[in-house]
């Protein structure tokens, strides 16, 4: 049944102690078994899953990088094929038709749509944005670090720089990226990921200063502003915090932070146009990477500490632990439902 088994994404190769991309299952106690390797990789730190769920991708974190396409079969994965990205690709999503994939170079700061054939295949040459600016910081902000592409519902494709402080707006027009606009956060913020809730308000996770933006559309995402900043964590973190996911869940928004080493739960206000930060929780290890939500289950990929944590969604929004031991897995970064 769908929604039981997941994919992790991992760090290999002198980056992590993973071997590539794995597969573990839900037991009705919400506790995980596994992992089994489902397929040798390398660096494969984000995944995304294709329409349908037969196909699965991957990025190849490397300065020399790629992604990678799989079939699923009998929960195992199959490569059909490959194409060269940028320098060190963190981020890959699929547009809402099957027909492309989004994929953001954090390295060479670029954006590029490569497109996908109906079974799923890679299909011609991909087209590629660059990226442009900087920002306060010397050794994140040097140039532009885009960090996530993704499509939001009126077809517009949204990506987070890290680098350069801008969420940036394009239109895929015959496999093309035209730019149609720019939004500016807070200097020295660091926009990392974003989530799309349902009032169209895009919430953006910054991992320099450690805050969730809410930006409203202004005649549609292309003008998107920059209208609420909350603090990322509902108490002060009294040392490092670098936040990571952004996830929302109904009438909840979820993030976790690295060196807190929490998930923190807020939740929507004002028809979705605030966000207030109620309750953290340890995610169970140590550097909580990705998580995922799923129905009364949030499942946590803590990277330093080689586990998977699950947790159980509270009334009240708010994961409980489940009692059950942390899944080990080797290098952690990315969960995703199989």
């Amino acid at each position: 049944m769908r929604g039981q088994a997941f994919w992790i994404g991992s760090y290999t190769s002198g980056m992590g102690g993973g071997e590539g991309i794995y597969r573990v299952r839900r037991r009705p106690d919400g506790s995980l078994e596994g992992p089994e390797l489902a397929a040798e990789a390398v660096c494969p730190s984000y995944l995304a899953v294709g329409p349908g769920g037969n196909t699965l991708y991957a990025v190849r974190e490397q300065q020399a990088g790629g992604v990678a396409a799989y079939k699923v079969r009998d929960g195992r994965l199959h490569e059909t094929g490959r194409r060269a990205a940028g320098e060190l690709p963190c981020h890959v999503s699929v547009t809402a038709d099957g027909g492309h994939l989004l994929i953001a170079d954090y390295g060479s700061g670029t954006v590029r749509a490569t497109g996908l054939d109906s079974h799923g295949l890679f299909t011609g040459e991909p087209d590629v944005a660059e990226g442009h600016g900087s920002g306060p910081d010397p050794v994140r902000q040097e140039g532009p670090h885009a960090h996530m592409a993704v499509q939001a519902p009126d077809g517009t494709v949204l990506t987070a720089d890290l680098g350069s402080d801008l969420i940036r707006a394009f239109r895929l027009q015959d496999g093309r990226l035209r730019l149609i606009g720019e939004t500016a956060c807070p200097s020295g913020s660091g926009p990392r990921h974003l989530a799309l809730h349902p009032s169209g308000h895009v919430y953006v996770v910054t991992e320099l200063a450690a805050t969730v933006l809410v930006l409203s559309p202004r005649g549609g995402y292309a003008g998107l502003e920059v209208t609420a900043e909350s603090p990322a964590m509902a108490a002060p973190s009294g040392g490092a915090a670098h936040c990571a996911a952004i996830k929302i869940s109904g009438e909840y928004v979820y993030t976790s932070t690295r060196g807190a080493d929490v998930v923190t739960t807020h939740r929507v206000r004002e028809d979705g146009a605030a966000l207030e930060p109620v309750a953290d929780i340890p995610s169970g290890g140590a550097g909580p990477r990705d998580l995922h939500v799923d129905g009364a289950w949030m499942h946590i990929t803590n990277e330093h500490s080689d586990t998977v944590t699950t947790f159980a969604i509270g009334p009240d929004g708010i994961p409980v632990p489940t009692g059950a031991p942390p899944l080990h897995v080797p290098s952690p970064v990315c969960v995703v439902p199989a």
